[in-house]
């Protein structure tokens, strides 16, 4: 190799270098709690992000896909809060206590003494919820490279159940570690809407009857666990599935997107829509107000 192609391969080197190194700064930074004394911070997965639901929120890395008007934000726009939301599309509870995706923080760490109101939404990525949705409605329309990432395993229930006893303690972890760090905090667990009709299926869910009645018994030992959790530390529980139950995917006026959304992918397929997060912020309205008396 002559100098000159040394030296160019040694600038296009350092180039790439540099870019690798300022993407990798940009998404370390992305996304990190706002300064200052939060009076509620907003933890959980996509069913509290809301993915697709309107324009992105702020300081939202792009894998979050933490929406300006998911329930947390219209919440604290009704009450004028303070808001820091940590809410990430994926996460689990170990993004929640240990690490967030891609370099973030755990999201636990945007809670200071200063905090007065918490709300989490976590556990169905946990023990694979939508994954295994997803994973069912598998046909030959699915593509090859969701297939060779394994979008198709279907996890069996008892498998799923393996997984429940671990996530109870450690969403009681979750619980006693905001209660360590802001001790006057409330504490309140919000469940997972409603995605499955109380009986059968329907196009627009895109499986079987059995199928469906495979995923409500998952849907109902996942509510149970985050009640149990909510009881045996202290929490508060908004039961966003009880307000959001006629709602689903398969009813006349669906608060959650099917299977094939209108936007396509950009819809975020079995997640909330605008109404369904809408009516779990006033539904937390109206049980804080209640809670308060």
């Amino acid at each position: 190799m002559s100098s000159r192609s040394a030296r160019v391969a040694r600038w296009t080197f350092g180039g790439l270098a540099l870019l690798l190194a300022a993407l990798v700064l940009h998404v370390y930074l992305e996304g990190r709690p706002t300064q200052g004394r939060p009076q509620y911070v907003a933890m959980g997965s996509s069913f509290a992000a809301g993915p697709a639901i309107s324009s992105a929120a702020e300081n939202s890395p792009w894998f979050c896909a933490r929406s300006r008007d998911n329930y947390a934000h219209q919440f604290a726009r009704q009450r004028g809060l303070s808001l820091v939301d940590v809410s990430c599309g994926g996460a689990t509870t170990h993004h929640i206590l240990e690490g967030g995706q891609l370099m973030q923080p755990a999201q636990i760490d945007a809670v200071t003494a200063d905090t007065e109101l918490v709300t989490i939404t976590i556990g169905g990525n946990d023990i694979a919820y939508l994954g295994n949705m997803m994973a069912m409605g598998c046909n030959e329309d699915t593509s090859w490279l969701v297939r060779r990432l394994g979008g198709c395993r279907v996890r069996s229930l008892e498998e799923t159940e393996l997984k429940l006893v671990p996530l109870l303690d450690r969403l009681g972890a979750i619980i006693d570690e905001v209660r360590r760090r802001a001790p006057k905090a409330q504490v309140v667990l919000v469940n997972y809407q409603t995605l499955l009709p109380e009986q059968g299926s329907c196009e627009r869910l895109g499986l079987s009857e059995e199928q469906a009645a495979q995923m409500r018994l998952m849907a109902q030992k996942l509510a149970d666990v985050t009640y149990a959790a909510a009881e045996g530390h202290g929490a508060l529980l908004l039961d966003a599935e009880r307000l959001t139950r006629g709602h689903d995917v398969c009813a006349p006026e669906p608060w959650a997107n099917g299977r094939r959304p209108a936007k396509g992918l950009l819809g975020a397929p079995l997640h909330p829509t605008l109404e369904g997060m809408t009516a779990i912020a006033r539904g937390l309205d109206a049980f804080l107000g209640a809670a308060r008396k």
